[in-house]
């Protein structure tokens, strides 16, 4: 571990400033206060390895530690996870997580949501994990927002309800961000992918899903229109 990350960070340090050091750390269920683990598991992706597994739970201090140690001396060291604006504890865990890392000494800039949402979605959810992640007093980011249309729905059986719903909530996630986590916590809002996924190929995140705020032709949907909306009305 030690010799990846002082690797990564003393070729890059020059020009990248901030880190997702640790990504996807806790489980799904049944307890998403726990780690994830391989133990156990028979059918183990090619590229699929738990650091906890041979570490133990302080696998994230020793990374956060080494992060600091050959990176630049301002730079934000973040912890990313997914699902933080479910119905679970997932985002209570997580947070609970960054406390045991810093109780054993090292430090956590700032925590990621990734948000890989749907228009289903529960807005309270979203609220309530904007708030949990704003009382951590921590830099908090949107990492890799982008919003479908649920239930797998293509591009080809979208409709302009579903666009409008679509356009509403990417909305709602800019207003809230700004309104819940306080401004000088604000890290800001990456969007996982401007345009709609292309149903070419097997890799592609969400495929030939409509996720974008354009159209694989790069023509602005209700999406685009609302998040402009969200961002111009920012003092």
């Amino acid at each position: 571990m030690e010799t990846f990350i002082a690797g990564m960070l003393e070729k890059t340090k020059a020009y990248i400033k901030a880190w997702d050091v640790v990504n996807e750390p806790m489980s799904d269920w049944p307890d998403q206060y726990a780690l994830k683990t391989g133990v156990g598991k028979s059918d183990l992706a090619d590229d699929e390895f738990y650091w906890q597994d041979y570490l133990g739970k302080d696998y994230a201090v020793k990374a956060f530690q080494f992060a600091r140690k050959y990176g630049n001396a301002n730079d934000l060291l973040f912890i990313n996870d997914y699902g933080l604006e479910g119905s679970g504890n997932k985002c209570k865990g997580l947070i609970a997580y960054v406390s045991y890392i810093e109780s054993k000494g090292a430090k956590v800039d700032g925590i990621g949501t990734q948000m890989h949402i749907d228009i289903h979605t529960s807005k309270d959810n979203i609220v309530s994990m904007f708030n949990l992640l704003a009382a951590t007093g921590k830099l908090i980011k949107v990492s890799e927002l982008d919003i479908g249309l649920g239930d797998g729905i293509k591009t080809s059986n979208a409709t302009a309800e579903m666009y409008q719903k679509q356009a509403d909530l990417y909305k709602f996630v800019v207003e809230k961000y700004r309104e819940i986590i306080p401004k000088d916590k604000q890290y800001g809002i990456t969007l996982w992918s401007p345009l709609d996924s292309p149903d070419q190929e097997s890799s592609f995140w969400r495929r030939g899903e409509p996720i974008g705020l354009w159209t694989e032709g790069f023509v602005r949907k209700p999406a685009y229109q609302a998040v402009a909306e969200a961002l111009s009305a920012i003092k």
